[in-house]
């Protein structure tokens, strides 16, 4: 029997089976547009949110332990048990123990600004690796800023070390250096660790949040390297939670933990450009 023939003795016996056959490659082309069109979403989330680095992109490699600060002790217990929760969720070490030294701090103040000021004046190592630039840009008015303190090291976790070999036997004896042991043309020696992160939200703003939003914002922001996107766009993420949109995000959204999860996913030592792309597709893959 012909071909033809066939699949009109089909649709006789199988109402619609003629249109499902029909319906099948276009059902594909549907599938490869839809995948197309979510690389292009993700790449457009991912270029709205990710701080431009020309080197590489920080993470903490060091257990994280946070602390809140300006809200009453039970609340803040709340968002530093939320911050570890996502840190977790993402692959990203925490510390274990109930009594550690903070290295994540959030600062709920009356005015972040007047804040920043402060800190260049009196504790100025909170700031270290900021150009004057960056401090203004944290000093401007807005309803939150972010930064992190970061190190270099090399591929086995070491910083930069003053040399102890007499000066007859090394040439660079007195200096400080940073040892890498490997080459590599895949991977750098080197990765960029946070040492500190500080994330400093206005108070009014957070008025009418609830404690998971600014627990999940504050995470979005401390531990990695990101930005709230241009007001107004069309970005699904709660790095937009402080712009006065009408319904705000409850919580992370499903990209941004899977923003998390590809950043942590990665040991820190690919180029920055590298890394943006692994990072984009790995989320358009739902990884």
């Amino acid at each position: 029997m012909k071909v033809r023939a066939l699949l009109v003795a089909l649709a006789a016996v199988i109402p619609g089976a003629a249109l499902a056959q029909a319906a099948v490659p276009q059902a594909d082309i549907v599938v490869r547009d839809r995948r197309e069109q979510d690389r292009k979403r993700v790449e457009t989330y991912v270029a709205a949110i990710l701080v431009r680095s020309e080197s590489q992109l920080a993470r903490f490699h060091q257990p994280i332990c946070p602390v809140v600060i300006g809200l009453p002790r039970p609340y803040s217990t709340i968002v530093e048990k939320r911050i570890l929760a996502v840190a977790v969720a993402a692959g990203a070490p925490i510390a274990k123990k109930a009594r550690c030294s903070p290295n994540f701090v959030v600062v709920i103040a009356a005015s972040g600004s007047d804040l920043v000021k402060d800190i260049r004046v009196n504790r100025p190592g909170w700031l270290d690796g900021l150009s004057p630039s960056e401090v203004d840009a944290l000093i401007a008015p807005g309803p939150a800023r972010a930064w992190s303190v970061t190190s270099l090291r090399n591929e086995d976790g070491q910083g930069l070390r003053r040399s102890s070999e007499s000066a007859g036997s090394d040439p660079l004896a007195g200096k400080t250096v940073l040892r890498v042991m490997s080459a590599s043309i895949l991977k750098q020696p080197t990765r960029q660790d946070v040492e500190a992160s500080f994330v400093v939200i206005d108070k009014a703003p957070t008025l009418g949040l609830t404690l998971r939003q600014i627990a999940d914002y504050a995470a979005m922001r401390g531990l990695a390297h990101t930005r709230p996107p241009a007001p107004g766009g069309a970005i699904d993420t709660i790095l937009s939670l402080l712009d006065g949109v009408s319904t705000p995000p409850r919580e992370l959204t499903g990209t941004d933990a899977a923003y998390l999860r590809a950043l942590y996913a990665a040991d820190g030592r690919d180029a920055a450009v590298t890394e943006r792309n692994a990072i984009t597709r790995r989320i358009a893959k739902g990884k």
